[in-house]
């Protein structure tokens, strides 16, 4: 009978430990469903701003969006007759094709059509420096849906160094 009583008490170690190490897995796998699902909210938020962003620069009658160069031409948009769902007008964004020297350092106001790369191109000659106008400006460029942060909008002031 003294066998039997260290049995019933390896069995009961053996069940405690397995119902421990259960709630530890059961932990972790909500820890990382919790973790990986977080990217959606950004996304979708990203998705929502992106259309109140569209909708404002459409909805304004008679103001300028920005899209239009010192020389009084546009640049970054093309008209695509109307928006998805809401038969208004609508501008599909372009990227703007500079060459280096089109922008100096210092402040610059963001243009519709502008891209970090692009402002990049247009002040050093080399779009992947487009790092270094990150680094400048990270407290003021928001994130894209995949999580990198690079998202400019347009009438936002960078200091490019």
């Amino acid at each position: 009978m003294a066998q039997n009583g260290k049995t019933d008490e390896r069995i009961s170690r053996d069940t405690l430990a397995l119902i421990i190490g259960g709630l530890f897995v059961l932990a972790l796998v909500f820890a990382a469903y919790t973790y990986f699902n977080r990217g959606r909210d950004i996304s979708e938020t990203f998705t929502n701003r992106l259309e109140d962003i569209l909708t404002d620069d459409t909805e304004r009658d008679g103001e300028s969006t920005g899209s239009e160069s010192a020389e009084g031409g546009d640049q970054g948009t093309k008209d695509t007759g109307t928006t998805p769902g809401t038969g208004g007008p609508t501008e599909e964004w372009i990227a703007t094709n500079y060459v280096q020297g089109d922008i100096k350092s210092g402040e610059y106001t963001v243009l519709r059509g502008d891209t970090l790369w692009e402002i990049a191109e247009a002040v050093y000659g080399d779009g992947t420096q487009w790092t270094r106008i990150l680094e400048a400006n990270s407290s003021k460029v928001g994130y894209l849906p995949n999580g990198q942060q690079a998202l400019i909008i347009t009438g936002q002031v960078l200091v490019i160094p």
